[in-house]
């Protein structure tokens, strides 16, 4: 079993321009903690902590599809149904862009954003 070091230099391995090769959850961490520093509305907070895996809102918004036609419907802890109309999938994607540069988010988490995004999309 790899001790907690090990894990760690695997996480930060270096690439050939020296940049870290971050791990998944990694990124996600750190996307994370950027994006909880910056002030948005709550409902994009909700948004944003159900791509990220995190409980910022109350309800908490537990799971997103993307219907057909590109809208975001969001399911409350709690509740049986995607019952939350959240807007525009493209809104979305030029949200996340836009908080982006506020948050100081790097191509790795601004990547990871939009990922999350294209899953739910094909969860339909």
């Amino acid at each position: 079993m790899a001790s907690s070091d090990d894990r760690r230099r695997q996480e930060y391995q270096m690439t050939d321009d020296h940049s870290p090769i971050r791990d998944p959850d990694q990124i996600r961490q750190d996307c994370a903690r950027k994006l909880r520093a910056v002030q948005v509305s709550t409902h994009f907070q909700a948004i944003l902590g159900c791509l990220l895996g995190e409980d910022w809102t109350t309800p908490r918004l537990v799971e997103m599809v993307i219907t057909p036609d590109g809208h975001i419907l969001g399911r409350p802890a709690g509740e049986p149904s995607f019952k939350a109309f959240l807007g525009a999938s493209e809104d979305l994607i030029k949200n996340i862009h836009g908080v982006a540069p506020v948050a100081e988010l790097d191509g790795d988490e601004i990547g990871f954003l939009v990922a999350k995004v294209a899953e739910i999309k094909r969860q339909w």
